[in-house]
């Protein structure tokens, strides 16, 4: 696509890999900026033209090392993408530097602290929760007796669930609360913004929020009652636009939150759709999001979407694979253009061009992503894994955890050990076929 190196931060584990793939197959020159202990496996070296080791807390060497790369390549930066939302700071302050397209430091301040977030949305009107913010566990039970049980513990800058804890009274809140307030606090260290936000001896502060008791709003025969919905979309010279929806019902209002199904294109009613994008187009304006992808995530209500969360950012997990099966939109070509400064992708993109071994030109009517969760402990085997990607139409099987690795479970973990991405004719035999693939797959765990 161009002639410079594109930079990018990620992690380099599997959930990344077809993403990293795809950025590989858009710019001839990937450069990853990887910390120290980062383990390049074989698979990623394939696709690096390479790593400049960086430490995140010291962005200004991080650039000086960047800069020398660049100048023994004799040429420049075209562009700087996050694939982690962790990273997103960082790449900020690079991208500044640089001269580069990126999301300025301070609307991502705004956009990852959720306490910010949610009054903007409050102040633009939009559906929110009703919220405050605690340092101590006195704070915090006032809070909760304000806004009436139950009520959902959130670490301030923390992601993908990880200690978000539902809590029905006050002795339940007494004893998540310091598990919420620091390791909420500690898994997220290495992250610019964290640090900069606890420099000075600041004490962490956690969020007391309402739930929203969402409702899934369509048929299926799958136990999961409760209703929630990601937007994926964009966000170029002010224009905001939609490019996918994900349905992610869950099976209860807690006490954790383990995401089990990603399903496209979403099934719920049009009207309620509508209002969806309406919303995720207003959270996107109120945070001042610019030049970036974005990920929205709302529960769905009997009185309408409610918002949750938005990042800058692309969704994690299968979200990629997932969007480009069941829409044809490719969320990566998407960012990579946003970062060089390319044109938007005209018209509808190209399906996804490793489809697995069905008829490529079958339509994708239903994709669905289960995550299957071992139980916490040593994972000693994962059985059944050949069987499941052998079957024509299973796309895809991630194995986040290998054997070997102990096994944590939410609220300290952020994701299933195995993902399964199937897409058939129509929803009720995709939901057959991860049945199908549940029982199939069998973890075996002991103690360590």
């Amino acid at each position: 696509m161009t002639e410079g190196s594109l930079l990018v931060y990620s992690p380099l584990n599997e959930p990344r890999r077809p993403a990293l793939t795809r950025l590989a197959e858009l710019h001839p020159r990937v450069v990853l900026l990887a910390e120290d202990d980062t383990d390049v496996p074989s698979w990623a070296d394939e696709l690096l033209a390479d790593v400049v080791r960086i430490d995140r807390l010291d962005a200004p060497a991080a650039i000086r090392t960047t800069r020398d790369l660049l100048a023994r390549r004799g040429g420049a930066a075209d562009g700087i993408v996050s694939l982690s939302e962790t990273g997103l700071a960082f790449c900020s302050a690079v991208a500044a530097e640089l001269g580069l397209p990126f999301t300025p430091l301070d609307v991502l301040e705004r956009a990852r602290d959720k306490s910010r977030m949610r009054a903007a949305f409050a102040e633009h009107g939009l559906p929110t929760v009703r919220f405050g913010t605690a340092e101590r566990l006195d704070e915090a039970l006032a809070i909760a007796a304000d806004i009436g049980y139950p009520v959902v513990l959130k670490p301030l800058l923390a992601g993908g669930s990880l200690f978000v804890w539902t809590v029905h009274d006050p002795a339940e809140l007494a004893a998540a609360f310091d598990d919420v307030l620091r390791g909420g606090a500690r898994v997220v260290a290495g992250d610019p913004l964290v640090h900069a936000t606890f420099r000075g001896g600041a004490a962490p502060r956690l969020l007391v929020e309402q739930l929203i008791r969402g409702r899934r709003r369509f048929a299926s025969s799958l136990d999961l009652p409760v209703g929630e919905v990601s937007v994926e979309g964009s966000v170029v010279g002010g224009e905001v636009r939609v490019l996918a929806r994900h349905d992610k019902p869950l099976p209860a209002d807690g006490p954790f939150f383990e995401e089990v199904l990603w399903s496209s294109p979403s099934r719920l009613p049009a009207d309620l759709l509508a209002r969806v994008d309406d919303v995720a187009a207003g959270a996107v304006r109120a945070l001042g999001l610019r030049d970036c992808v974005f990920h929205a995530e709302m529960r769905t209500t009997d009185t309408g979407p409610v918002l949750l969360e938005v990042a800058a950012r692309m969704g994690g997990g299968p979200i990629f694979r997932s969007a480009r099966l069941a829409h044809g939109v490719d969320l990566v070509e998407t960012m990579v253009r946003i970062a060089t400064g390319a044109p938007a992708p005209s018209g509808r993109p190209a399906p996804d061009p490793d489809p697995g071994p069905r008829d490529p030109d079958r339509p994708r009517h239903a994709v669905m992503t289960f995550g299957l969760f071992a139980d916490e402990g040593m994972l000693r085997a994962i059985e059944g894994l050949d069987e499941v990607r052998s079957h024509p139409d299973v796309v895809e099987v991630c194995v986040y955890e290998h054997p070997g690795t102990y096994i944590r479970r939410a609220p300290r973990s952020d994701h299933c050990t195995v993902h399964v991405m199937v897409a058939a004719a129509d929803f009720a035999t995709a939901e057959d076929l991860g049945r199908w693939a549940q029982k199939r797959i069998r973890f075996v765990t002991g103690a360590q």
